[in-house]
């Protein structure tokens, strides 16, 4: 799954992003309050998202590339 979320201030960031790290998360920070999580653990997410009290800004199965696929017909 991936996950970003939203805090309400700095203070709440900071927290959930150490907490998320310490984990063994692997956040990656999105300025300004918004960090990602790509992750298995639905669980560990959903405890510092109550905790921090966070909004998922974003939610999906996998975590978007950004990157449009094009088929290939050997043309």
């Amino acid at each position: 799954m991936y996950f970003e979320l939203t805090a309400p201030d700095r203070l709440s960031l900071e927290m959930a992003y150490w907490e998320a790290q310490t984990s063994g998360l692997d956040p990656e920070f999105m300025p300004p309050l918004t960090f990602n999580v790509g992750t298995g653990s639905i669980e560990k997410v959903s405890r510092i998202r109550d905790k921090f009290n966070l909004t998922e800004t974003y939610v999906a199965e996998t975590q978007p590339t950004g990157y449009a696929f094009r088929r290939y017909d050997g043309l």
